[in-house]
């Protein structure tokens, strides 16, 4: 091999721990052990312009850097762009990137058998929600001497951009995580390992509510209801009148002795603001609107890389410091993926860098409330900027069906979406008042009438460490309600560690039979807990299967039903699992701990 004289050139290496990418200090039950940053290396390899490149490129660098984390196999690379030192005034630089990894791959034993079908030996995403892709191809060098093509992982942004280089620029971060079988189940605790390990603030696993109600007193008295149950966490939902965009100093007045009340019972406060999807800045803003680059006309939206950042982040900032809250709910954050062809907006150039540039500072936004110690709920996948929740199985639609066909398509979505995720990342809706014009079929209110489905809500989200919203203006009416309520949730604060764990997947829910999944982790006393489910309108009795695998348990296995009793012993089989028997009545549900 010999050097190409008009390629950047090798000029040495740093090595050295990990760095945080974001300042973070475990907290809401997150784990206190886990060490942040994680500890393992990083690799940085340094490239310079050739002599043969112009004066003002001469200075140039391009940083390649690498990171690999103890005991776990993930590779995470990314690329920096860095101007001279000593640049000359006057002369601009302009950079462009389109892949930061374009790497071949060995063809496993198994063999890939669809060009551009992903490699289920290996799994390759980035750390941007939006604006980036990963595609598999054949290795064009490879020829077809084996018979299969060779497969091709990039890793790329969606579209090709130019930004003028007047400081570092960094691209995303790709992340390569090695996985030894194709099983679904495996593939997801590998993802779900990685959110763990490089989104901790994710594990945060507050209990909360959504408020629709805006009037002194029902405020003060949810907050009541909420400490005498347990909830840990008020959001003052869309239709409120929350308004955190909000300059009114008595309003400002009025929630900060708010907060400050809730503060003193235990409860966190929080609320909704839709930011930028479907947003159309008000009319004194509306040169802050993202314009069609075809038609030249607005897009009834906020572009994210105008002035709108820098308003929104101001008012949020000062609304965070003036009231003490310390949640936001973000609805319609960059995502829809659209360009913005106006050439007189704050931070991005013209059509053809918006897209790079809405993303990053969407990802900017919610990394600077997360270093505020601020908990985030955002429907997008900005994990590895700060965002703590996401939906799971979510649709609009579906929480207007009759409460029984809601709660179990809703278990179903969720059964499906934890493949991926683990449970305190996501979050579902539990319809208290009329949400989406499902009316009174859909509702839960009265409660004390529904009492039996609001019980079942509460079980198999709490069951499953999913946080719901829970939306309307009060948690329970009657002391039976009240009784029930907090039945569940002393359930979840009992065995919180193990129903933050990650869930293994026994049957999905058909509507026609029993249904169940199961917490693991072999570090707990309580190894496994199995939440089992009878949404039909007859008793059924089977014999259930319980993988206990990833308990940790290899001969032995002690399971109690509602960890009552002695329990039964059970001899595991060869495949690592049980048979327990299981009657459950009609539409009831019950639960199994596992140790």
């Amino acid at each position: 091999m010999s050097p190409n004289p008009a390629a950047f050139q090798y000029k040495g290496y740093v090595s050295e721990e990990v760095q945080s990418p974001i300042q973070y200090t475990p907290k809401r039950h997150a784990p206190s052990r886990q060490a942040w940053p994680p500890a393992g290396l990083r690799l940085s390899l340094i490239f310079r312009a050739p002599d043969s490149a112009i004066s003002r490129h001469a200075g140039v660098t391009v940083t390649v850097t690498y990171e690999m984390y103890d005991n776990v196999p993930i590779l995470s690379k990314w690329v920096t762009i860095n101007p001279p030192v000593n640049r000359v005034n006057g002369l601009s630089i302009n950079a462009s990137i389109r892949n930061v990894e374009y790497l071949a791959t060995n063809m496993p034993w198994y063999k890939c058998t669809e060009v551009g079908k992903e490699c289920n030996w290996l799994h390759t995403d980035t750390d941007w929600a939006w604006s980036t892709k990963v595609t598999w191809g054949t290795d064009p060098a490879a020829g077809s001497q084996l018979g299969s093509f060779e497969p091709i992982v990039n890793a790329s942004y969606s579209l090709y951009f130019t930004v003028p280089l007047d400081e570092p620029f960094t691209s995303f971060r790709v992340r390569h995580i090695l996985v030894g079988t194709g099983d679904a189940e495996r593939q997801g605790l590998a993802k779900r390992r990685m959110l763990r390990l490089l989104a901790p603030w994710t594990q945060e696993s507050p209990i909360f509510f959504h408020m629709t109600k805006n009037d002194n007193k029902s405020e003060y008295a949810i907050i009541d209801q909420m400490a005498e149950v347990g909830f840990e966490m008020l959001i003052f939902s869309f239709g409120s009148g929350f308004n955190i965009e909000s300059t009114n100093s008595s309003y400002i007045d009025d929630m900060a002795k708010l907060v400050a009340y809730a503060n003193s019972r235990g409860i966190e406060v929080g609320g909704y603001d839709l930011i930028a999807e479907t947003r159309r800045p008000p009319a004194e803003m509306r040169f802050f609107e993202a314009i069609d680059p075809h038609t030249g006309k607005g897009r009834g939206s906020a572009c994210f890389a105008s002035g709108w950042y820098d308003y929104l982040l101001e008012r949020f900032m000062s609304f965070i410091d003036k009231t003490g809250i310390s949640m936001v709910e973000t609805d319609g954050p960059y995502g829809i993926g659209y360009t913005c062809g106006a050439l007189n907006h704050a931070h991005h150039e013209g059509a053809q860098d918006s897209v790079y540039q809405q993303a990053r500072l969407q990802g900017k936004f919610f990394t600077l409330l997360q270093e505020r110690g601020i908990y985030i709920n955002q429907p997008d996948n900005y994990f590895y900027f700060g965002g703590s929740k996401t939906g799971l199985g979510y649709n609009e639609n579906q929480y207007s069906l009759p409460r029984w066909t809601d709660l179990s398509v809703s278990r179903q979505g969720m059964f499906d979406d934890l493949y991926h995720y683990i449970p305190t990342i996501g979050w579902m809706f539990l319809p208290l008042v009329d949400y989406h014009g499902g009316g009174s079929e859909a509702a839960f209110e009265p409660l004390q009438q529904h009492l039996q489905e609001y019980e079942w809500g509460l079980a198999q989200y709490l069951g499953a460490g999913v946080a719901a919203c829970y939306r309307g203006y009060r948690l329970y009416d009657t002391p039976q309600t009240k009784a029930m309520v907090k039945k569940w949730v002393d359930f979840y604060k009992k065995y919180r560690d193990i129903l933050s764990s990650d869930i293994i997947h026994v049957r999905r829910a058909d509507m026609q039979s029993i249904d169940c999944f199961m917490h693991v982790n072999p570090s707990l006393s309580v190894k496994g807990l199995a939440m089992v489910f009878n949404p039909t309108g007859e008793t059924k009795t089977m014999n259930l299967s319980i993988p206990l695998y990833y308990t940790g348990l290899d001969t032995l296995a002690t399971i109690k039903e509602q960890d009552l009793g002695t329990g039964n012993i059970y001899t595991l089989h060869r495949d690592y699992t049980v048979e327990i028997p299981v009657k459950l009545a009609a539409k009831s549900l019950t639960w199994y701990s596992v140790a």
